[in-house]
């Protein structure tokens, strides 16, 4: 990934976006959804940003390899495209929902225009921030961006009996975690995992349960840059009987 200034951005291409980054400690697949609470100016002038522009923003997640910008944590150069509603305020902080979409892959990361200072927990306004670069680049933000390349949906399928095969191993692992937990079967949220939808081949079926068993941020990461299904359903079978493997070991250490 390339770093440029926002004096530097160049006229985008097709099937290419410039989006604000929200950097956080997780991943999201496409498909998962989570309640978000923003309290940083920086984050609280993106929500502006994508609101009054009715556009998405880019989940990704640190990567503490590479070296921060300007202060800042800098992310893995894949994440989702996040689409915000039941946006609220709750007293200083801002409250939504984020809906993860479509995989994306970063090409240039865009600065923030100030660097990143420790305010002890009291945060100014965005605004009274903006103001100390707005004279100097107007088009800058307070938030890391990016340009990023749109991924296209995965490739290909697998054969009906791998996959049958790779959803009876799930049902397996999931009704051996309601005994060991002590988790009711017969509550609905329990049924709800088993009922057809889930059965049929799909991407959104192949990320949902990618979402609930690939846990290993590079595996993670890894899942979101592949290419084909076979690969995502591969990563997922192996996960899963990694933790069978797991249970029953500590089902035997408990004889």
């Amino acid at each position: 990934m390339e770093i440029i200034d926002a004096s530097d951005i160049k006229p985008v291409l097709e099937n290419q976006l410039i989006v604000p980054l929200f950097i956080l400690d997780s991943l999201m697949m496409p498909g998962d959804s989570m309640m978000m609470r923003v309290f940083e100016p920086r984050y609280k002038q993106m929500l502006d940003d994508v609101v009054i522009d009715s556009a998405p923003y880019g989940h990704v997640m640190t990567n503490l390899s590479i070296p921060q910008i300007k202060g800042w944590d800098a992310p893995f150069d894949v994440g989702t495209l996040v689409e915000i509603g039941d946006l609220e305020e709750n007293g200083s902080n801002l409250l939504y929902s984020a809906i993860a979409g479509k995989r994306f892959r970063i090409i240039s990361l865009i600065t923030p225009e100030l660097e990143n200072i420790d305010f002890g927990g009291i945060f100014p306004s965005a605004h009274d921030l903006e103001i100390e670069y707005q004279d100097k680049n107007p088009n800058g933000k307070l938030y890391l961006r990016a340009l990023i390349e749109i991924l296209p949906k995965l490739k290909g399928t697998v054969e009906i009996n791998k996959w049958d095969n790779l959803i009876a191993l799930w049902e397996s692992y999931i009704i051996q975690i309601a005994d060991i937990t002590g988790f009711d079967k017969d509550d609905p949220q329990f049924t709800m995992e088993f009922n057809d939808k889930i059965k049929l081949q799909n991407d959104e079926n192949i990320w949902r349960l990618a979402s609930m068993v690939i846990d290993t941020i590079d595996e993670q990461v890894t899942c979101l840059k592949s290419q084909n299904t076979k690969e995502v359903v591969s990563m997922i079978e192996s996960n899963i009987q990694k933790k069978l493997g797991l249970i029953k070991f500590f089902q035997q250490s408990n004889e």
